[in-house]
């Protein structure tokens, strides 16, 4: 009769397999030196997980399950914030109205959650990045970012629509360059050793994208250019007399 497997030693295993697999990738990761570090045995492993293949992907499964929650939520609380505020003009894109900060409001609650999110799987996403080479898990992170880029395209698509994003910017364009930010601070967050200040962090990255997407609806107009006056035009004959009158 087999012994039922202990969900504490499971936890142990997993903990101890994400630190190998950012030490060395999937491929170099040996299950000997991840039961080592548990005081496990290979035969423990084996109760668990069919491979270290299998660990990895149920921890890629995770990470997927958590971020398509967020995005679901987030999205819905969006299409009902949309439909709530309508079209933004004039001074309710200025900073401090209060449309516009509930709308920012939602947009960092949500951007707070994921980077709750990376932080927790930070490692998961750095394999994928660099530990993946050679494996079936290659261009799975690839997918993520796709995925995230059209997701943000969407969302300017609409913000758009309200008035609150520049109708001019390219959206596949804004997608990119947002994604790529969270993709860096993920790279960023696995060499921490605290966990940051994410409510710092989530403040900046919300005055470096809106500042540069939201219409300057409150900026002072521009001031008239004063025209310059035009030389008078004298006549040949006036020319003469005034040039025979001077010493």
């Amino acid at each position: 009769m087999a012994r039922p497997a202990d969900p504490n030693a499971r936890s142990a295993l997993i903990a101890a397999a994400r630190r190998e697999f950012v030490r060395h990738g999937i491929q170099k990761a040996r299950i000997e030196d991840i039961t080592a570090a548990c005081s496990m045995s290979k035969g423990a492993f084996y109760l668990h997980f069919d491979s270290k293949e299998h660990l990895f992907g149920e921890l890629v499964q995770e990470l997927r399950r958590r971020m398509d929650e967020m995005l679901e939520l987030r999205q819905r609380e969006y299409e009902q914030a949309y439909k709530a505020l309508g079209p933004m003009r004039g001074r309710e894109l200025a900073p401090g109205s209060p449309r516009r900060t509930a709308l920012e409001g939602l947009d960092m609650r949500h951007d707070r959650a994921a980077l709750e999110v990376i932080w927790e799987h930070r490692d998961v996403m750095d394999v994928l990045l660099r530990g993946s080479q050679g494996t079936n898990f290659e261009g799975v992170m690839w997918e993520f970012i796709d995925h995230e880029v059209q997701h943000v395209v969407d969302a300017t698509e609409q913000l758009k629509k309200l008035g609150v994003c520049k109708p001019e910017l390219p959206s596949d364009l804004v997608g990119s360059m947002v994604v790529g930010a969270w993709v860096l601070l993920a790279r960023r967050m696995l060499r921490l050793t605290e966990k940051p200040d994410l409510d710092f962090w989530v403040n900046a990255l919300k005055r470096l994208i809106s500042e540069g997407t939201v219409p300057r609806h409150d900026a002072a107009p521009e001031p008239t250019p004063k025209r310059t006056p035009k030389p008078r035009n004298r006549s040949p004959r006036r020319l003469r007399r005034t040039l025979r009158s001077q010493p």
